[in-house]
């Protein structure tokens, strides 16, 4: 069994990426992907076991790294609504500079994939936000509704926020990140 070499993990991640911001997920194929790595297929299947693999395991990747960084920046001794701020603030950083992870996980939402990844990881990449929602509705800051609800309107105005800078229509700066910030809080504010 071949040893596995971070760097060519690595880069497999990141050509995988690549093809799913130019193609969408159906455009990876095992063959072409290894090629294009510069590896033989037989090295691309000591990393991932098939094409299902490859997708979780990256998936999987990702969320948990952005999960640490939101754990870990997460200032329990803040206000709710600043604390909520960071939270959107760290993800719309994350989705201008990793555009194509970001891009990544949600064609992976959006497809049959998304059944594949494991509850767990699942739990985790909501589990933040959704006890920042219990809290601020439990403290009477925001509107008592279904925590998914805040999540699509949340989720709604960081994606757009993201594909507005990426697309130079909006420089990435405190007054805008402020100013798109306050349609956040706006929506869900009671």
């Amino acid at each position: 069994m071949k040893l596995k070499d971070e760097g060519k993990k690595r880069a497999i991640d990141e050509k995988t990426l690549d093809i799913v911001f130019d193609k969408g997920i159906a455009g990876i194929k095992m063959a072409v992907l290894a090629k294009d790595v510069g590896i033989s297929p037989s090295t691309l299947y000591v990393y991932y076991k098939n094409k299902e693999d490859l997708i979780v395991s990256l998936f999987t990747t990702i969320i948990k790294e952005q999960m640490t960084i939101s754990k870990n920046e997460n200032q329990l001794d803040l206000p709710f609504k600043l604390r909520l701020k960071k939270m959107w603030l760290q993800w719309l950083h994350f989705g201008v500079n990793n555009y194509k992870e970001m891009g990544f996980i949600e064609q992976v939402k959006q497809s049959p994939y998304y059944v594949k990844i494991p509850s767990k990881v699942k739990e985790e990449k909501t589990e933040l936000g959704v006890e920042l929602l219990e809290e601020g509705k439990l403290k009477g800051v925001i509107k008592n509704i279904e925590n998914e609800l805040h999540v699509a309107v949340i989720s709604a105005i960081l994606s757009q926020t993201v594909k507005l800078i990426l697309s130079k229509e909006l420089s990435l700066n405190e007054k805008n990140s402020d100013k798109m910030f306050s349609f956040v809080w706006d929506a869900i504010k009671t």
